[in-house]
């Protein structure tokens, strides 16, 4: 039996967890056992010689390039086996707090809106394997129910999944977060129910199988018979809100406390001083600029790649091994923990910004194009990993688009260690720049005494505080005194 996977230990072995304020608390069994384990060696799955793959159909390769721009960001030697792989459909691509709530663990997120498990399945090297994660956590099937799949075809998709996961690196924690129960899909909430359940009784025969019992803490908010409390659900009635999410960090938390243990406190970051700048927006010519390698001023740029205007920049996608303004390399990484889209050239951006009032910020090909957030679709967040734990930092953001169609402001809330620290800009409207300049070209966002929380993160939200839209073109991290 292997008692530890990338220094994590797992549940079962001698190993108690860290009982520091902030280790997650130990887990209570929930109403389907989602937490309990068998204290048995992992030796085999529940379903024997069975072949569950043979029956799984073929994906439909639609997500293919999204796969491929997630991998591409992806470290090239070397898999970080402490992390945690989420992995699945659109809930995982929204879940804009995963950073947040694995923090202890670290995680890599694969989450592919409108995915089937047979897209996971499909596209697991890439998505799951490529990492040698220390557990999984599975979030599909709720599309494979809407589209007609039975619970019997969920479940042989589910065991797939796993079956793969063990053939290619042995017996793994891999746990499956139940198909929510919601008001759009309350029809064909029997289906899911049936295949959770069974799910759920793998989770009971093998101990390193989870299943993860969401399902029942949404249900226990309404009458029985009724589909959950609308509040915790989008618009849509189908993608969770921030209350639902509150439920799923909580739950996913607890369980996978009951199964690892923290990832060892990581090596401090970069020293005090150093800064770290990134342009962000579109990579295609007709919507935006690269920084360069090193501006007017000399100062060193990271330029995000693989942006196309109005397309998606999807969570999980990230910059490794920053580079200072300097020049100098580090560990330092920039994630997408809730996704974007980006423009730029041809709708607003600051192509010519003052001196005056950016000073070294002002780089058109920093400020002429953007990330942005509409809908909870793209709910906009980034967080920096590889930072000393419990250092203190200064966050500057500047963030504009030009139009005199409405007053728009972003709001930005930094999350580390202690209270959040926010801000916000004016970036869209008549007159809200300098000599009648319909977008933002003169204040910069900064966060000051933001300290990284204890596995070197801080994770910046992004968040329309008036108007249609919230924008950011460019964010600057500096290593404070």
């Amino acid at each position: 039996m292997r008692c530890a996977l990338g220094g994590l230990a797992l549940a079962g072995c001698a190993v108690a967890l860290d009982s520091s304020p902030d280790a997650p608390s130990q887990p209570e069994t929930g109403p389907m056992g989602d937490t309990a384990r068998p204290d048995v060696a992992p030796t085999a799955l529940p379903w024997g010689d069975d072949d569950p793959c043979a029956r799984v159909p073929p994906s439909s390769g639609v997500w293919a390039d999204d796969v491929a721009r997630m991998a591409s960001s992806d470290p090239l030697v070397g898999a970080r086996r402490d992390r945690i792989v989420a992995v699945g459909s659109s809930s995982i691509r929204r879940w804009e707090t995963a950073w947040q709530a694995l923090a202890p663990w670290g995680v890599y997120q694969r989450g592919i809106g409108g995915a089937v498990l047979a897209d996971v399945v499909a596209h697991i090297d890439r998505l799951v394997l490529a990492h040698e994660p220390s557990m999984v956590l599975l979030f599909a099937g709720t599309n494979d129910v809407a589209g007609g799949a039975s619970s019997d075809a969920v479940v042989d998709a589910w065991r797939c999944v796993v079956t793969r996961i063990w053939q290619a690196q042995g017996p793994t924690p891999v746990h499956y977060i139940g198909i929510t129960p919601t008001p759009a899909r309350w029809n064909l909430w029997s289906v899911a129910e049936e295949a959770n359940a069974q799910i759920a009784r793998d989770a009971v025969a093998q101990p390193l199988l989870g299943y993860i019992d969401v399902p029942s803490r949404l249900l226990a908010t309404a009458p029985p018979g009724s589909p959950p409390e609308a509040r915790y659900f989008d618009d849509d009635g189908l993608h969770l809100s921030a209350e639902g999410y509150a439920v799923w960090d909580e739950a996913i938390r607890t369980a996978v406390g009951a199964a690892l243990a923290p990832r060892d406190t990581p090596p401090a970051g970069p020293s005090v001083g150093r800064r770290f700048r990134v342009d962000l927006g579109p990579s295609n010519p007709e919507d935006g600029w690269l920084a360069p390698d090193r501006d007017a001023f000399g100062i060193a740029w990271n330029a995000w790649p693989n942006a196309v205007g109005g397309a998606q920049v999807l969570a999980g996608e990230a910059m490794r091994g920053l580079r200072d303004t300097t020049g100098q390399p580090s560990t330092v990484d920039l994630v997408v923990a809730g996704g974007f889209r980006a423009n730029g050239l041809r709708n607003g951006g600051l192509t010519t910004p003052p001196g005056e009032a950016l000073q070294t910020l002002a780089v058109p090909e920093a400020t002429a194009d953007f990330f942005y957030t509409e809908t909870a679709d793209d709910p906009g967040a980034l967080v920096w990993t590889g930072l000393t734990p419990g250092a203190r930092h200064i966050v500057r953001l500047f963030a504009s688009r030009a139009t005199d169609e409405e007053r728009r402001q972003t709001g930005f809330t930094a999350y580390g260690s202690g209270d959040p620290i926010s801000g916000e800009v004016w970036t869209t409207g008549a007159d809200v720049g300098t000599a009648g300049y319909d977008g933002n070209d003169k204040e910069v966002t900064v966060l000051d005494g933001v300290t990284a929380d204890p596995w070197g993160q801080i994770v910046i939200d992004v968040q329309r505080r008036e108007g249609r839209f919230a924008y950011l073109n460019l964010i600057e991290l500096e290593v404070a005194p």
